[in-house]
C-alpha cells in the first residue's frame, strides 16, 4: 500500500466518548492495517500508542467507568489512514473537534460539533472561503494583494456575527460547554479585530 508523501493533520480541542465497542473497532482497523498498538498509562490518562515503521502517534484517553474519552488540545497526525481513522470517530461517535488537514494545494479547516460538521473552511493562497452549516458562503479574494485593513475588518465582522449566532443558539439550548467554548473564541476574534483597527 503506497502512503501519502506528504500528510499532516492537526486534530485541536479533540473531545470523543468512545464506547468499549468503537474502541475495539478502531483498533482492529489499525491493526487490519498492519500499525503495532499498545497501551502506555500514567496517573489519569491512558495513552493508545499506534506504531508504524518510523512513526509513533499516541492518543490520549481519559479513563471512566462505561468508556475512554479520547481527549486532546492538539493532535498532530503524519499519516493518511490514522487520520481519517480519526475523523471517522469524530462522526460515528459524535465527537467535537477541529480537523485542519494541509495538502500540497489548500488547507482545509473542519468543524466538528456532536458529530456533524458545523464549519468548513478552504484557504489557499488566493482565497478563503468560508462555508457554515446553513450552506451559506461567505468568500473573500485578494488576488496575491494583501488585503486592506477595511475588508479584513469587514471581514471579521463577519466571522464575529457568525459566532454570535452560534453563541446565542447555545445559550438557547444551555448548553454550557459550547457557551464557554464560543465565548473565549469571541474573546480572540476581538481582540484581533482591536489589533486591526489600529491599522485603518
Amino acid at each position: 500500500m503506497m502512503r501519502d508523501s506528504f500528510v499532516e493533520v492537526e486534530f485541536s480541542d479533540v473531545y470523543i466518548e468512545l464506547s468499549k465497542p468503537a474502541l475495539h473497532q478502531f483498533i482492529k482497523r489499525m491493526m487490519s492495517q498492519h500499525y503495532s498498538l499498545f497501551w502506555r498509562y500514567d496517573a489519569k490518562t491512558i495513552y493508545l500508542m499506534i506504531e508504524l515503521e518510523d512513526s509513533v502517534h499516541e492518543l490520549p484517553f481519559i479513563r471512566n467507568t462505561e468508556f475512554l474519552t479520547l481527549s486532546a488540545d492538539s493532535l498532530h497526525v503524519y499519516d493518511d489512514v490514522l487520520a481519517s481513522s480519526l475523523e471517522k470517530l469524530l462522526q460515528h461517535e459524535k465527537g467535537n473537534g477541529i480537523v485542519k488537514r494541509s495538502t500540497e494545494g489548500p488547507l482545509y479547516i473542519t468543524s466538528y460539533q456532536s458529530g456533524d460538521i458545523e464549519s468548513m473552511i478552504e484557504i489557499d493562497g488566493s482565497e478563503k472561503v468560508m462555508m457554515n452549516r446553513n450552506g451559506s458562503m461567505i468568500q473573500y479574494k485578494d488576488d496575491g494583494k494583501s488585503l486592506e485593513p477595511r475588508t479584513i475588518y469587514n471581514m471579521m465582522n463577519l466571522e464575529i456575527d457568525y459566532v454570535l449566532m452560534e453563541l446565542h443558539e447555545a445559550l438557547i439550548d444551555a448548553d454550557e460547554w459550547l457557551i464557554d467554548s464560543h465565548k473565549k473564541k469571541l474573546k480572540k476574534l476581538l481582540t484581533r479585530r482591536e489589533q486591526v483597527e489600529q491599522l485603518l
